[in-house]
């Protein structure tokens, strides 16, 4: 049966749709939790060097998510276009489109890393690090940038195999990733056999397994092991094919970016409430992250099986997909949200045994989680979109949602009401209720459908 589920992904315009679903799901799924675990490590390791150096590595991931959110429009055009032309059954196109997605990937990381290795004290200052934080930080971050253009090439490389419906060699990548990451951390770390090096040594680790992987990832896609290639004749810049990629891909660059500004800024305003109210916000959102992971993953299914079905005139089955691959998440959603809300205060009670901490956490979860089937409207229903090349409307909607509701709400209910903290709550359920049915009311009226035709109309000779 496992076997037949993962074969499934040869052909995504033809035979059951929740098999197709299943077949890229779950990679996408396996990865997602491979990423959680590896920052856990990392966490793991670093924690016996002390607070500081557990806070730089936090304050330095917070850095990289927003200065590398250009990764995610190279990675969502790519896909997009790749499902498309794969789709299409147009391999010359799909061919190009991934061996300009790494030309572009390469610019893209060299000037995001140029960029954040000028500005590295700056960008920790402005985090809030002190002396100890800084002395930690500033190495470990600047080694991560410096690693950087090999992060933009394993995601834009896995996102070109995504749209060739390709999730299960991502996965293997991760793993690999992974265990190469767990055996170097001590090494570099506490110096086994090198010289010892701190935080930066956890660092260290994480780019030479992200290198191992990208290299990869870039020698199967130009071997001929993979569905769709990359050609050293194709490495000429082609200007319309790097124009489509970023059309697709900047509104959710810009859309990724103002939710990480977004959860900066909503931090800061449950800090005013005093550590108790940050340590339960901080676990809350950890478990929402981790309950998400199958919406990020039926999400990944359907922007894949949306792009190939467009590309292959067959609009009503994309649409089907998407619609089918956000119901499984709706069912996973409704189970969660019924779970946390019963046994909120024995949850939280894992992490924490603190009374107030709990307390708030608890009243955390029993808030938001009876939304989160509107989170799975947002969320899978918005990368559907994406797989469509449909992204400037997703990030508008997020925009008004984040920007100009959840925020002015939280500020709102948390300051002039008596809710207190628990208005950030609120503000947070009602924005993600917000969310999804705008998301779901664009979908439906189903103008990404007009995408079917080629969004690359002539190909450079």
């Amino acid at each position: 049966m496992i076997k037949q589920i993962f074969n499934q992904n040869k052909d995504l315009t033809r035979g059951p749709i929740s098999l197709k679903i299943v077949s890229l799901a779950l990679p996408l799924m396996a990865m997602a939790v491979l990423q959680t675990t590896q920052s856990l490590i990392d966490m793991f390791w670093v924690g016996r060097l002390g607070a500081s150096s557990i806070a730089a590595v936090a304050m330095s991931g917070m850095i990289i998510m927003v200065l590398f959110t250009m990764i995610v429009g190279v990675s969502t055009g790519t896909l997009a276009l790749v499902a498309r032309y794969v789709g299409a059954k147009n391999k010359e196109k799909a061919d190009t489109v991934a061996t300009q997605s790494i030309s572009l990937a390469i610019i893209m990381a060299i000037l995001t890393v140029a960029a954040g290795l000028v500005f590295t004290k700056r960008l920790l200052l402005i985090m809030g690090a002190g002396p100890d934080i800084l002395e930690a930080g500033i190495g470990y971050l600047k080694i991560l940038l410096l690693g950087g253009v090999t992060m933009f090439l394993l995601f834009t490389g896995n996102s070109i195999l995504r749209g060739a419906g390709d999730t299960v060699t991502p996965m293997k990548l991760m793993i690999l990733a992974n265990i190469i990451n767990i055996i170097l951390d001590p090494v570099f770390i506490f110096g086994i056999g090198v010289p010892r090096m701190n935080t930066s040594g956890a660092a260290v680790a994480t780019v030479i397994s992200q290198a191992v992987s990208a290299f990869l990832v870039l020698w199967m896609l130009s071997n001929g092991r993979c569905i769709v290639h990359i050609h050293l004749k194709e490495w000429k810049i082609k200007l319309e094919f790097l124009k489509a990629i970023l059309k697709i891909g900047l509104p959710s660059s810009l859309q990724m970016f103002l939710r990480s500004l977004m959860m900066m800024v909503l931090i800061g305003i449950v800090a005013t409430f005093g550590t108790s109210a940050v340590a339960a916000y901080g676990v809350g959102m950890r478990l929402q992250m981790v309950i998400l992971m199958p919406a990020f993953a039926l999400g990944g299914s359907a922007a894949t099986l949306v792009g190939q079905n467009l590309g292959a005139r067959e609009p009503a089955r994309a649409k089907r997909s998407a619609w089918v691959a956000t119901i499984f998440d709706a069912i996973i959603m409704a189970f969660v949200a019924i779970v946390f809300f019963l046994l909120a205060y024995q949850i939280m009670g894992v992490f924490n045994k603190d009374g107030r901490i709990i307390f708030l956490g608890a009243q955390y979860l029993r808030i938001t989680t009876p939304f989160y089937m509107f989170i799975a409207f947002g969320i899978v229903l918005n990368r559907a979109l994406a797989g469509a090349g449909d992204t400037v409307i997703p990030m508008i909607i997020t925009l008004l949602t984040l920007w100009g509701f959840q925020i002015p709400m939280a500020l709102f209910l948390s300051k002039a009401t008596s809710l207190g903290v628990t208005g950030v709550w609120w503000a947070i359920a009602s924005a993600s209720v917000l969310n999804g049915l705008l998301i779901l009311g664009w979908f439906e009226i189903g103008k990404w459908k007009k995408k079917a035709e080629p969004v690359i109309v002539q190909a450079d000779g």
